[in-house]
């Protein structure tokens, strides 16, 4: 016996190790060739730029909450240490339990891989390591083969060359795929939990954690109890690797499946946030925006865009119960003859009665709120921005803001008479505008407060027919209309088009002391590394003096007092210190009312997308339409806050006035305002207009005021601008 054969060394051992040897430098040689046959044609990632997933972009309130996200992939990138611990334990005793032990590919994992499928003859065991799976869902198929297992390991091999096990933990959890449209741990946290990933249990974990092996077999939705028993299976191995005791794993094993609610809710500002989407579209491109996760953070004021939507909500149904319009029921009627729907025809779909909303911080130019219509999914349309409407009475705010810039007082008389003018071009050579009421009388003298305060046609007609429209068309334009107006005077009942946001950030520059902000939606943006790359810079100008500024407020304060918006108190119950307009156009269109106090400015308008009335006096009114919706949103602006007046600036003087006669207020006089002038333009003789009358209701007061209206009108006539 030799000295190797006593060592145990015989011949078929020597055979056995040299078939191993040569098996071995075969493989390597087989694999190294393969390798460098297919490798240069794989990528060699190398920084987190090479490998980074597509990232939702996400649109945030002014408080931080997310209110919509943009993506191809609804993906949110966590952090190593922002995922938790639980998950990393999870995922790594389900998926890969010698994770930061190998090198990429688990050399006894591909064994017991390939003996499962030489016995089975097939490749349904994959053995794949959290590396490998990474390298497939970034670069590779998911089809089962030989081939793609190869070019798994050697780019496996690559990841684990350029990165630590962390990072590549970290890259793998904001990658995979959990089903239901969710990309990462962040975004699968959200859709099945309800919560934020910080926030999840360990069972919770487990359950997610189960869900990357086969997404559609393990739904928690559509197959629960495959889920339980995944996640149990999950919270078992845990227990192997000593991530949890006996009695955690019992704990955990005893809870159900806590799902958040499948039925997703209402979005809220989806008119808004679809403007914002296309901001960023123009600015950045879609790639950008739907691949490389910017965070957005908006101006939106979430609580008051809910309460708005709510009150639209309500306050339409309202409408459309009193008036029970035959378009609701897809029936066409009288009204719609005009237009080219056959009396009782089917229409194409129903007519419902819309709304638009714009809230907007004066000093600022932040729009709080923006609703475009009563559901965006039903129409994308955006009545807000894209429906140039007749302003109809809201736009007379213009023509007196700029009688007044030219010097008129709110106390100069204008005679309420029948008038009437001719229109230029019209074919008939007698074509005529006769001016009409909305109440279908004359009320003689009044003074501008009053004219503007009643809404009255005529006289505001007469004062356009002095100032021509032009400058009022200027004026309007400085206060950031954009739309163009006719020059005619039938503009004095607002027979412009104009859009709501044009008319509540016109409104604004009154509010805001002359001060022209532009309104914005975007405050800052911040790219998906957290540097930013757009900050809104406030840009204002003064383009209305503020004397003449805060006089139209006081205008319009006489109306919330006392004239068409004077609801907002009586039914209401609105009272902080406000300005306000109402609109109704003709054969109640249109109805709109734009108001606001020192700190927030709301526009509403209400009507249908054709041009078909509302109702009638009792319901198709700025007054009924529209008001109602902006005096509760006021009062939920509001709410908790001290009332704060305007702030009259200098070179202003205040003088009780009587609001018949525009003369200083004597002791008798029944409507007293305190009213406002550019220091010696107040009024120096006192009203004797009311003597003998005590008190509003007295005996007399209808035959006297008629009296002496009538000996005003002859006294003034010839002074009447």
């Amino acid at each position: 016996m030799t000295t190797r054969e006593a060592c145990g060394e015989t011949p078929a051992v020597r055979y056995f190790f040299a078939a191993f040897l040569l098996t071995s430098l075969s493989m390597a040689a087989l694999l190294y060739g393969l390798f460098a046959h297919v490798g240069d044609n794989l990528p060699s990632p190398h920084s987190q730029q090479d490998i980074e997933p597509s990232v939702a972009t996400r649109i945030l309130d002014r408080n931080g909450g997310v209110i919509d996200e943009l993506f191809v992939e609804d993906r949110v990138p966590l952090t190593m240490a922002e995922i938790p611990t639980s998950f990393v334990q999870a995922i790594i005793a389900v998926e890969d339990r010698r994770f930061y032990s190998h090198w990429g590919v688990d050399p006894l994992g591909v064994a017991r891989a390939a003996k499962a499928d030489l016995l089975r003859g097939s490749t349904t065991q994959g053995a794949s390591t959290i590396t490998q799976q990474l390298a497939r869902n970034l670069f590779l198929h998911h089809r089962r083969t030989w081939k793609r297992k190869v070019l798994e390991a050697i780019l496996a091999l690559r990841l684990e060359r350029g990165f630590e096990k962390d990072e590549i933990l970290e890259f793998y959890t904001n990658q995979i795929y959990f089903g239901e449209g969710a990309y990462g741990l962040e975004a699968a946290s959200r859709r099945f939990c309800g919560v934020p990933a910080s926030e999840l249990t360990v069972d919770q974990a487990a359950m997610l954690a189960g869900l990357v092996g086969n997404p559609a077999a393990f739904s928690p939705r559509r197959h629960p109890e495959n889920c339980r028993r995944r996640r149990d299976h999950v919270l078992r191995a845990m227990r192997s690797t000593a991530a949890l005791d006996e009695a955690a794993y019992e704990y955990y094993r005893s809870r159900p499946l806590r799902l958040k609610e499948s039925s997703p809710e209402s979005q809220c500002g989806a008119y808004y946030t679809e403007m914002v989407r296309q901001r960023l579209g123009q600015r950045f491109g879609s790639s950008e925006i739907y691949h490389n996760g910017l965070t957005v953070e908006s101006t939106l004021d979430p609580a008051l865009q809910r309460a708005a939507e709510d009150i639209v909500e309500t306050h339409l149904r309202s409408l459309e119960m009193r008036n029970d319009y035959p378009y609701l029921h897809g029936l066409a009627d009288s009204m719609l003859a005009p237009l080219g729907f056959p009396l009782q025809d089917q229409l194409p779909a129903p007519l419902r009665l819309q709304a638009a909303v714009v809230a907007i911080e004066p000093a600022t130019g932040a729009i709080r709120v923006l609703v475009g219509g009563r559901d965006f999914h039903e129409s994308e349309f955006n009545r807000a921005v894209q429906a140039p409407r007749q302003p109809a009475s809201a736009f007379k705010t213009f023509v007196f803001a700029e009688a007044i810039r030219e010097g008129y007082r709110t106390t100069d008389i204008l005679l309420d008479a029948p008038v009437e003018y001719e229109i230029p071009g019209a074919e008939d050579e007698e074509a005529v505008w006769a001016v009409e009421n909305f109440s279908e009388s004359y009320h003689g003298p009044v003074t501008l407060r009053y004219a503007l305060m009643k809404s009255i046609n005529v006289p505001t007609a007469k004062l356009l027919a002095a100032i021509t429209p032009r400058p009022v068309i200027r004026l309007a334009h400085r206060l950031g209309v954009r739309s163009p107006l006719p020059e005619v005077l039938s503009l004095a009942t607002g027979t412009g088009e104009l859009t709501l946001l044009e008319m509540t950030a016109a409104y604004a520059v009154f509010a805001n002391q002359g001060i022209l902000v532009e309104p914005y939606l975007i405050d800052r943006i911040f790219d998906r590394y957290g540097h930013l790359v757009h900050a809104h810079e406030l840009h204002s100008e003064q383009v209305l003096d503020e004397r003449t500024s805060f006089i139209v407020t006081s205008m319009l304060q006489s109306v919330m007092e006392g004239g068409t918006g004077k609801t907002a108190r009586s039914l209401w119950g609105f009272r902080h210190p406000a300005a306000g307009k109402t609109g109704t156009y003709d054969d109640y269109t249109d109805a709109w009312f734009i108001g606001y106090t020192p700190d927030l400015v709301v526009g509403v308008w209400v009507g249908f997308d054709l041009k078909i009335p509302i109702g009638d006096k009792h319901t198709g009114t700025g007054a009924m339409a529209a008001l109602p919706i902006w005096a509760q949103l006021m009062k939920a602006a509001t709410e908790g806050r001290a009332p704060r007046d305007f702030d009259m600036p200098d070179g202003l003087v205040r003088a009780r006035t009587c609001l018949d006669s525009g003369l200083l207020a004597s002791p008798d006089c029944p409507d007293v305002v305190e009213d406002v002038f550019v220091p010696g333009t107040e009024p120096q003789e006192t009203c004797r207009m009311h003597r003998g009358i005590a008190e509003p209701g007295g005996e007399f007061e209808d035959l006297d005021r008629q009296l002496l209206r009538r000996e005003r009108w002859d006294r003034d006539a010839a002074m009447l601008r």
